[in-house]
């Protein structure tokens, strides 16, 4: 590929914004398409070298392909193989290629241009972040959105005011601790609505640790990675829901991605500055989360916030929202049978804290179940 007079861009961010930037007066061919072609390509020369005659002319050298933009999405590198992705100049070389966009490149791809960066123009999305209106916005909202919480509301925006103040060169990293389905995640989905992006979230719990190292720390470039993942988010909040479920070998990976907002495998490198990192746990007290985490990691959140159990008055608030909400999603032959009344009412006495906010929603989904079904019945 001769370099000195192609287009070549380097995007990180997310898919949306890098098909933005693709051309639109030229035809786009993707790194996938290219891959299924010159496997084509090579077994028809295989075969035809299998099926020449000894003593035939040579062919004709057949001319290269033109490709007027080449372009590569995150998810497509797993498409080509292991030896095209290290010699990726060598790869494109055998076709005409104009110019080339590549979204969020692996590692092993970026080293083949190292000596080429005059060439190269590097776009990076830039993710909208808190600001002071947001904190306002917050301040006023808060205790209606997450119920039963109200202790939590002067820590959180303490927390949040560096970052939306422009004081921070590093994610903002946060914990917070607490019984379950008690507003810790329902917070991180808030904050990520009051900046106007599609909440990142990973659930570690999912993870167990024969298949968590790989994701982690880089395997396969086909393979997932939270490095890959955190190139392609949306979002400058991020959610490590259950933090505290994975093996304690593991969280020396988190290291510098705490310090520095740096996060890199064997085949990515993520950076999430002005971000918040908000990391979950059932930890029932901050004694507990430092034992548990161990002083290096617990040492590296900016805040350590607890969630506390909710009280018989905040789960009859929710009990009262999640029949309205509930009603409300139901036809209109339905609501004459289910009345937010009488579901609530009858639903009172039952509730109890153990499995928080997702004990209610299961119990009034329940009754709507059951109500409906007896009504089928009579029919």
């Amino acid at each position: 590929m001769n370099i000195n007079d192609k287009k070549i861009v380097f995007f990180y961010g997310p898919k949306y914004n890098f098909k933005r930037r693709l051309p639109r007066n030229r035809a786009l061919t993707t790194i996938s398409e290219l891959a299924i072609y010159s496997d084509r390509k090579m077994r028809e020369h295989t075969f035809k070298i299998q099926s020449k005659h000894s003593g035939d002319a040579a062919e004709k050298q057949e001319e290269r392909l033109v490709i007027p933009c080449l372009v590569a999405y995150s998810e497509q590198y797993a498409s080509i193989s292991e030896s095209a992705l290290h010699s990726f100049l060598s790869f494109i070389d055998q076709f005409e290629v104009e110019s080339l966009y590549l979204q969020n490149p692996p590692a092993h791809i970026v080293s083949q241009f190292r000596g080429l960066h005059s060439r190269v123009k590097v776009i990076k999305h830039e993710y909208k972040t808190l600001d002071i209106e947001g904190l306002k916005r917050i301040d006023r909202e808060y205790p209606q959105v997450i119920i039963g919480q109200k202790n939590v509301k002067h820590r959180l925006l303490t927390a949040l005011y560096p970052l939306a103040a422009g004081k921070l060169s590093k994610p903002l990293v946060l914990l917070f601790y607490g019984p379950t389905g008690v507003g810790k995640s329902e917070t991180a989905k808030y904050l990520s609505e009051v900046v106007g992006q599609k909440l990142f979230r990973r659930q570690f719990s999912m993870f167990h640790s024969n298949e968590f190292a790989p994701y982690l720390f880089g395997g396969r470039h086909t393979g997932d990675s939270l490095a890959k993942d955190l190139m392609e988010r949306e979002s400058s909040v991020i959610l490590f829901d259950e933090f505290d479920k994975p093996n304690p070998l593991f969280h020396s990976a988190f290291y510098q991605l705490f310090d520095e907002g740096v996060y890199e495998d064997r085949n990515y490198c993520a950076e999430v500055k002005n971000s918040v990192i908000i990391c979950t746990s059932n930890y029932a007290s901050a004694a507990e989360a430092k034992e548990r985490l161990g002083a290096p990691l617990f040492a590296r959140f900016d805040a350590v916030i607890g969630f506390g159990a909710l009280s018989a008055e905040a789960l009859g608030i929710i009990l009262e929202k999640r029949c309205r909400e509930a009603v409300a999603e139901l036809t209109d032959e339905e609501r004459a049978i289910v009345s937010e009344r009488e579901l609530c009412g009858s639903l009172l006495p039952l509730v109890s804290g153990g499995d928080g906010v997702r004990g209610v929603m299961r119990i009034v989904r329940e009754k709507i179940s059951e109500m409906l079904l007896e009504a089928a019945l009579r029919r």
